[in-house]
C-alpha cells in the first residue's frame, strides 16, 4: 500500500496548515494591502490628470472661440472702414493674441506646477511603501532602509 495514515502524515498536514496560515498573515495580506493602496493612489492621480486635461481642453476651446471672435470683429471693421480701420483691426488682433498667449503660458505653467506636485507626492508615497515593504521583508526598522533617490527618479521618469 502506497499511502499509510499514521502520526507522520498528520504532523505533516498540521505543519502545512500552520505554514499556510503564517504565510497568509506575514506576506500575502500586507502585500495585497499595499497593492490596493497603490491602486487607489493611481486612480486618484488618473482622475486629477483627466480633470486637468478637461480644463485644458475647455481653456483651449475658449481661447479659440475668443480668437475667432476677434478675427470676425476685425473683418467687420475692415469692410466698413478704410485703411485706418485695417490698422486698428490688426493691432487689436495682435494684442488679443499676445493676451491669449500670456493666458496659455500661465495655464501651462499652472499645469506643470500641478504635475510636479503630484509627482513629488507620488515619489514620497512610493518611498514610504518601499521602505515599509523592505522593512517587513528584511525585518528591520523602516528608518534603517536607504532608498537611492536617483534610482527612484529614474524609474518615475520612464
Amino acid at each position: 500500500m502506497l499511502l499509510e495514515i499514521n502520526g507522520t502524515l498528520i504532523f505533516v498536514f498540521i505543519s502545512f496548515v500552520i505554514f499556510v496560515f503564517l504565510m497568509n498573515m506575514i506576506c500575502y495580506k500586507p502585500i495585497l494591502k499595499l497593492i490596493k493602496e497603490r491602486e487607489k493612489l493611481l486612480f486618484k492621480n488618473q482622475e486629477t490628470v483627466t480633470k486637468t486635461n478637461n480644463k485644458t481642453k475647455e481653456v483651449v476651446d475658449l481661447i479659440n472661440n475668443e480668437l475667432q471672435s476677434a478675427e470676425l470683429e476685425g473683418s467687420k471693421i475692415l469692410s466698413s472702414i478704410s485703411k485706418s480701420a485695417k490698422e486698428e483691426k490688426e493691432e487689436a488682433i495682435t494684442n488679443k493674441k499676445a493676451e491669449l498667449a500670456d493666458d496659455i503660458r500661465e495655464f501651462e505653467s499652472a499645469i506643470a506646477d500641478s504635475s510636479r506636485g503630484i509627482k513629488n507626492e507620488l515619489k514620497n508615497e512610493i518611498q514610504g511603501y518601499v521602505k515599509t515593504a523592505v522593512s517587513k521583508v528584511l525585518n528591520i526598522s523602516p528608518d534603517e532602509v536607504n532608498i537611492d533617490s536617483n534610482k527612484l527618479n529614474e524609474v518615475l521618469n520612464k
